[in-house]
């Protein structure tokens, strides 16, 4: 499990219902993605954080026309693979007390975080009274995740809010995935995916995921230091753990962050998005083709939207290689992801919009 394209990172949810299979028998070194929570903190001084104010070069973004494979994009195209065998104990531990989850929809249910390994930062709780300013600004998702014409599960994409990590704000972004009570007795899935996104240049500050789908169980935590040029973390499977890590010399995004990233940019048809990301220890060019406009009805209500395609080099959180994945983003300043459609090893598994909200706390500054 291990595709999601940038804007698909959202619906981790989505690959929660049947890419993960593939993920319990390819994961030997590699790292399957999958969904992770929990909340973080804008003020908590003894929360491990990472300098930032060193930073100076943004991630490399292209807007360019349309672009036949990955190799032919950026010089940052090429790929690079982290040997695993030189890689250093982190300096950080998992969090020990993550801030406390609360349900935002009606009968929306919790994920118990006592047994998952949760990145440092998953200690921090976000400030409530915060202003917000992106497009997905106090925005809560709610979707019907669907195998063919069976409802396979429901999932969850939250903006937690702004946590400070070491003086600069970050959004705390999140997805939890649940199978549906049909599917629990043979494939049980309570997936947790999140991510922190720097508030002002969007890029990733760190990630962790928190896999459990049937007999299957994964922790992985990531962080970016940029100031140390590298990027480190801890990978957990049942009983055993292993340190990951590797070089760093940009900004880039992870697979749930990227998917804001994208939202962040104007999207024109016939033109594609290109950015760097790092997943399952590789980093490589994401390429976001914008395909086409057209109007889309959901459960949510009728939207007119921009129908965008990610391109891997590889696996992704939700697709195989081969395989595709669409996303469906208002044409408006929200872009947010109305429908996502990606194919498995047999059909496909799609995600649609319930519910959303983007109401602002009253007690905003």
């Amino acid at each position: 499990m291990n595709k999601i394209y940038t804007l698909l990172a959202v619906l981790l949810l989505l690959g929660a219902c049947y890419a993960h299979k593939k993920n319990m028998s390819q994961d030997v070194a590699a790292t399957p993605e999958s969904d992770t929570a929990i909340e973080q903190t804008i003020s908590n001084e003894d929360a491990p954080v990472v300098d930032s104010k060193n930073i100076s070069e943004p991630i490399k973004t292209q807007t360019s026309a349309k672009t036949d494979s990955p190799a032919q994009t950026t010089q940052q195209s090429q790929e690079t693979t982290t040997a695993t065998a030189a890689v250093e104990p982190s300096p950080l531990t998992p969090a020990t007390n993550p801030a406390p989850f609360t349900p935002t929809f009606k009968d929306e249910p919790t994920i118990p975080t006592t047994d998952r390994r949760l990145h440092p930062y998953a200690d921090l709780v976000p400030s409530a009274t915060a202003k917000q300013t992106s497009p997905w600004a106090y925005e809560q998702l709610k979707y019907g995740l669907y195998y063919g014409f069976v409802k396979a599960g429901t999932a969850y994409i939250h903006n937690r809010g702004l946590v400070e990590i070491n003086g600069h704000p970050a959004y705390l972004l999140q997805t939890t995935a649940f199978s549906a009570a049909v599917i629990n007795t043979v494939f049980k899935v309570r997936d947790i995916n999140q991510s922190w996104l720097d508030a002002t240049e969007f890029f990733s500050y760190g990630y962790d995921q928190s896999v459990r789908e049937g007999n299957y169980k994964r922790d992985e935590w990531v962080t970016f230091d940029y100031p140390a040029k590298k990027f480190f973390g801890q990978v957990r499977k049942k009983v055993d753990q292993y340190d990951i890590g590797g070089p760093l010399d940009m900004h880039v995004v992870d697979m749930l962050s990227a998917l804001y990233y994208v939202r962040a940019h104007e999207l024109n048809v016939g033109e594609d998005v290109v950015f760097d990301i790092i997943n399952r220890e590789k980093q490589y060019p994401l390429i976001v083709k914008v395909l086409k406009k057209e109007k889309v009805k959901v459960a949510a209500g009728k939207f007119d939207c921009v129908l965008v395609e990610p391109q891997f080099r590889g696996e992704g959180i939700f697709v195989a290689k081969g395989k595709s994945l669409k996303v469906w983003l208002t044409d408006d300043e929200y872009k947010m992801p109305v429908k996502m459609a990606v194919e498995v090893f047999i059909g496909s598994v799609t995600g649609e919009l319930l519910e959303y909200q983007r109401q602002a706390p009253e007690n905003i500054l």
